[in-house]
This record gives C-alpha cells, structure tokens and sequence, in this order.
C-alpha cells in the first residue's frame, strides 16, 4: 500500500489488519471500557444489542475488538471493529456484569493518512453485518470521498471512480447510481424514513427523481403513509407526461376545483388494478365514483351526495321486488291461513293458544286469525309463505290433528273435509295413489256431467271446480300473475316460468324480457294452498274428456311417468318452481325435452302438466 503509484484496490481490501499478520504478531491486551470510545466516523447503525448482549453473557466475547491509539487522549483507544460488543458489553455492565469491564482488545499499530484508517475503518465493518440500502448510501458516499482524499494525497486509480467504489461497497455500479441519486436528491423528510429503514429503496429511487417540491407536496398529502414502489414509479412516469394534479376544472357552483392534493393521494393510495385519476375528471362524471362496488374513497361532497341519493333509490326499488314478491307468499299463506281457521274455529281453540308449525314454533291463533284476514306485516320481509299444506313437522302434525280435532289429510291438504269420513263396514279397496282414484271414477263416468259431478266432489264445498288448460299465445294471459310458458327449440319443447305484463312474456322478477325463442303457449300457475280443484283439459284428447290436475303435496306422487311443475325446499323457507319429469319414484330436471339429473331436493308440492296439443 505504501507504493503509491502501484496502488491496487482489491490489494488495499486484502491488507485489512488481521489477528496474525505476516510481520510481527499483535497482541491481545486488556482495555477498561471507560477507556475505549466510539468512532465518530462510524455511520453503521448499532442493531440487536439485547440478543447480542445475551449471546456474550452466556459464552462470553468470543472476538475481540480492534482499536487504534486516541489522536487526542493517550490513555484511550478508539475502537476500529467492534463497535455493536463494545456497546452490548457496557449493556450488560450497566446489569452488574463487572467481570466483564475488562475488554480482550488488538491494538493497530498501522499509521498513516487518516482517509486509509476510516477505509480500514469501514472495510472492517463491512462483511460483519447485514447492511441497510441507507447504510449502503452512507458507506458509498464516505468511501468516494476518501478515495478522491487518498488521490489527492498520491495514489493513483486506474480507471473510473464510480467502480472503484462499487467495489469497496461490494455492489454492481447501477446500483451505486441510484443510491447517489437518493442521497443527493430525496428530501430530508423522505430521507430521514429511508435511514430509518421505514422508506424501500425503490420508492425512495423514484421520489428522489420527482422535483423536490412535488416531493414535498406528495409527502404532505399522504401525511403518514408511504406510496409503495411501483405507485411511486407509476407517479413519476405520469408527472414526466406532464401531470400535475392540479384539475382545470368547474364544480355545478361554478366555483374552481380546489381538490388536487386529494386526486393526488387518491393515485398515491390507489389499488393496482385501478386506474389513475389525475384530477382530469370530476367526481360527478367519473364511474368508480358510482360503482356499487369499492367506489373511490376520495370522491367530493357532491358525488357523495349524488351516490347516497341514487343508492337510496336503489334500495326503494329494491324494497318495492321485495314487497311485490312478498304479497304473493302473504296470499298464499292467507289462502291456508283460512283453511286452518275453519279447524281452528270448529274445534273452540282460543285466540291465545299456539298452533306448532315447521319453522314457525308457537304462532298464536290470534296471529293466524289476523292472516286470514289478509292482515300483514310488511311484505318486504316475506321470503316465503308461513303455512305451506304438507310441510308441518310430522311430530306437530299428530299433536295438530287432536288439538284441531282433525285429520291429518286435512291438514296437508288432500281433503276439504275437517274431520275424517265414518268408517264402513265393508269398504272398497282405494287405490293407494289418489290421482289413480279420480282417474279410475272419471274414466267410469259415461257424459260430462258425470264428470263435472266426480270433480266437484274433489273441490272445495264452497266453489266448483275451475277449468284451466294450455292456451295459444293469442289468447291474453293474467297480468302480473306467474304463469308457465312453452317455448319450441331446436333440442326440444321447453317449459318457463314467466309473467306477462300486457305485450310480452318477462321473467318471474319482471326484470328480463324473455326474447329469441317463441313462446307458443302458456298456462296459469294456479296458486298452492288455496283448497280450489282444477279441471285442466287435454288438448289432445277427445271433446268431453279431460285430466283432473292440481296442486298435490310432497310424499304422493303420479301414478305414471310425466311432465310436472313442482316446488323444492332449497333451505328454510326458501323454495324454487321448476318444471321437471317425474319418473320411477323420483323428479328430473328437464334438459333439452329429456330427462336430466336428479333432483335431490326436498318436494313440496306438485302439479301434473297435461301434454301441449
């Protein structure tokens, strides 16, 4: 090293003082630590000294601490390597740990320029600990420095200086580049995080290549936060295209937009799949602003304003479906509801008493008297119908039946008649099926009065049974009422549920218009739970024949293969009406005019589809 004119770097690094040098050994001697200082010129941030002071009060100081004479105290040494054990020792001698005031110390006996000791000084360090991106800056910056200083004092450096440095510093020179940037240009409120190691490099590198009053201005705005590395380069890249966030423009007042720090931090603050803003457009045009879904968090009073207005719409609307909805499951309950009164008032049971129902534990009679009478709560609330024939728990069911003096079929709605017909004493066999029973005596009766009388008696005693049958769209179907369409396709007939609204077929929310197909024929749903028979005529049969057809409840099931609409408990009260194929026991889904999957919901209530002529 002393061959100015040969000086070689790489040599300079290998030269480091070591424990047992080539020429005469060093000694270790004992130092009080009153007696070693810190040097000044150490930038190297002391870390972990709690861990490393346990570590040494367990094993004791397993190296010792390089030191170089005092240039201004004789009795004092100033510590070259070893400045973290320096300061976990006087850790643990502040705790009691006298034995430990001595310290195992190597005294340098190098002399020479003052610059060469601080480059031993930091060369030492470097390789004995992890360094920060700020500490890094720190180091690469002291050591230009004192290389330009040794130049100046003779030495000689082939080559640029920037590699010189990155190779003291260990580190490629792009990255030196930018830790100079950084030093040079970040300010000192950015700079005093990024020393702390609170501030990435990368955002660091960005803002430090931003005007330092548009660096001071993105610090105010985000007050304590910190832009991530990649909204900070994003920043930049916009600010070079000539961004400003100072938005030209009029609020509805005609007053100038004044909201240019808030679209700053907004982009500062931004999601990376969202878009910037800028500032370019006002909160009342822009469409994050009013997406129902994460809208911007910086948008204006005014855009508040309007969204909360357009939102509260929204939930009007949506409460008027609700309610809409709801008055067809508060009918239906009605129509039972009324059906259970003629029990509930034939066996005397009082207002107070409770009637036991599937999901609804305890509704008092008063309750029920109040539903027949068509008065509700409101209908928004209504999910579905609260009295459903056949969906009563089995075990309420057989308590029901006494308490309302009553058979269960009435119950479950396969007969109008409360209290079971007397037994005779030499009965015919019935068929097990019911639909098989009506379709036996109908098919025994000789004229169509003959047929309307076996009807009528499966009615309700109050009212005849009502025809209804597949109708060509020419005819007008019930307004607002849920009906089920029949629609030709190229794999098959299809069935739909849809409602007609006086031009065209929508679907059941009344939202959609169903569109593309064509719907060429349709057929009143009629509602469950009402007591009312239906006579549905077959188109294809002969004139004076037809189908007995009507709501019948889960747990009895067609006599034979055919084409239903049948509601499913998909979970609590929630139900779906679908159009499938009843076969072998079990219900399809209806794909492409075949039978599909099965359908392993529960059934409520079904209703056979006569055959479309």
């Amino acid at each position: 090293m002393a061959d100015k004119k040969g000086f070689d770097l790489a040599g300079l690094l290998k030269d480091v003082p070591k424990l047992d040098t080539a020429g005469d050994r060093e000694q270790i001697e004992y130092i009080d630590i009153g007696n070693i200082e810190g040097d000044p010129s150490n930038f190297y941030t002391l870390t972990q000294l709690e861990e490393l002071a346990s570590n040494i009060a367990v094993v004791g100081l397993q190296q010792p601490l390089r030191v170089r004479a005092s240039e201004t105290d004789p009795e004092k040494v100033v510590v070259v390597s070893g400045h973290r054990r320096q300061a976990a020792l006087k850790l643990l001698i502040n705790e009691g740990r006298e034995d430990l005031r001595e310290v195992p110390c190597i005294r340098e006996r190098v002399t020479g320029s003052t610059a060469l000791q601080e480059l031993r000084l930091i060369f030492a360090n470097r390789d004995t600990r992890v360094i920060s991106s700020a500490e890094l800056a720190k180091q690469a910056e002291r050591v230009e420095m004192l290389l330009y200083q040794l130049k100046e004092e003779g030495f000689e450096f082939p080559g640029r200086m920037r590699d010189h440095v990155a190779q003291a510093c260990k580190i490629s020179a792009p990255k030196l580049s930018r830790l100079k940037v950084i030093r040079e240009n970040l300010i000192p409120q950015y700079m005093s995080l990024f020393e702390k190691d609170d501030l990435p490099e990368q955002t660091a590198y960005a803002l430090a290549r931003l005007p330092g009053d548009f660096q001071l201005r993105i610090f105010t705005a985000l007050s304590d936060k910190i832009p991530s590395g990649d909204k900070a380069e994003k920043v930049l890249s916009k600010y070079n295209e000539g961004w400003r966030w100072e938005p030209q423009l009029t609020c509805p007042d005609g007053k100038a937009c004044k909201r240019g720090d808030v679209f700053l931090r907004r982009d500062c603050e931004t999601q990376s799949w969202e878009g910037f803003c800028g500032g370019n457009t006002c909160c009342l045009e822009c469409p994050q602003a009013k997406t129902s879904y994460s809208p911007c968090e910086r948008m204006c009073s005014k855009a508040k304003a309007q969204r909360k207005e357009e939102s509260d719409k929204k939930k009007e609307e949506e409460h008027k479906r609700q309610q809409k909805n709801g008055r067809k499951f508060q009918k239906e309950t009605q129509g039972y509801a009324k059906r259970l009164l003629r029990a509930i008032d034939a066996a005397g049971v009082p207002d107070d008493a409770k009637i036991n129902w599937r999901y609804y534990d305890g509704i008092p009679v008063s309750t029920i008297r109040q539903w027949a009478a068509g008065e509700f709560d409101d209908p928004a609330g209504w999910h579905g119908p609260r009295l459903v024939p056949g969906r009563c728990n089995n075990d309420h069911m057989v308590g029901l039946s006494k308490l309302l003096k009553c058979s269960t079929d009435f119950l479950m709605g396969l007969t109008d008649e409360i209290r079971p017909a007397p037994v005779q004493e030499e009965p015919e066999a019935a068929p097990e099926n019911p639909m098989e029973a009506l379709e036996a005596e109908t098919a025994s009766a000789d004229s169509w009065d003959d047929i309307s009388e076996v009807l009528d008696q499966a009615a309700a005693p109050e009212e005849s049974a009502r025809r209804i049958r597949w109708e060509s769209q020419g005819r007008t179907p019930p307004m607002d009422k849920l009906i089920l369409t029949y629609q030709l396709t190229s794999d098959g007939p299809t069935y739909c549920p849809a409602l007609w609204d006086g031009s065209t077929f929508r679907s059941p929310n009344g939202k959609k218009e169903l569109t593309g197909l064509e719907y060429t024929h349709w057929l009143e749903v009629p509602t469950p739970g009402s007591g009312e028979a239906y006579q549905v005529a077959q188109l294809d049969l002969a004139e004076g024949q037809l189908m007995f057809c009507g709501w019948m409840p889960g747990g009895v099931f067609p006599g034979e293969p055919c084409e239903v609409v049948a509601d499913f408990c998909v979970g609590g009260e929630t139900y779906i009406r679908q159009a499938c194929i009843y076969d072998q026991g079990n219900f399809y889904f209806r794909t492409q005019g075949r039978k599909g999957a099965k359908i392993e919901a529960e059934i409520i209530r079904w209703m056979r589809l006569p055959p479309v002529g």
